[in-house]
């Protein structure tokens, strides 16, 4: 079982603010994207007509998730001038400092069961992202 904490945050997007929303986004990517290389992956995707968005992330481990909360953190209330959380969805096992942490945004919580993790030839950024993450701990 590995200790990677993945995420789905659903938004939707309040009318006449995708554009507010889309700035708030690309200043967040760009701070994670410069000081966290713990964070795999981060990313935002959105529907066609700009109403709702789902941000995906896999961080490392908590601890990393931790690192992303201080980093971006302060820029929540900015978001959430554009968007509203309609569901929190954390799969993992996220160490208690970081569920106090999330505490505020009623996040539902799936503990790993089981499963396999395999590359293939053709390689997702996800696969990717955590060869490169295994390969600096190495």
């Amino acid at each position: 079982m590995s200790d990677y904490i993945v995420t789905d945050f659903q938004l939707s997007i309040k009318e006449g603010k995708l554009d507010d929303f889309k700035a708030i986004v690309n200043t967040m990517v760009e701070i994670t994207k410069l000081n966290e290389p713990n964070t795999l992956v981060y990313e935002y995707h959105i529907n066609e007509d700009g109403t709702e968005c789902h941000l995906l992330e896999t961080f490392k481990d908590s601890d990393a998730f931790v690192v992303h909360l201080g980093n971006v953190g302060h820029l929540f209330d900015t978001l959430f001038e554009s968007a509203i959380m309609t569901r929190a969805k954390i799969y993992g096992n996220p160490s208690t400092e970081l569920q106090q942490a999330l505490g505020p945004l009623e996040v539902e919580y799936f503990a790993h069961l089981n499963g396999i993790e395999r590359s293939s030839e053709k390689k997702t950024y996800t696969e990717q992202a955590r060869e490169y993450a295994r390969a600096r701990e190495g």
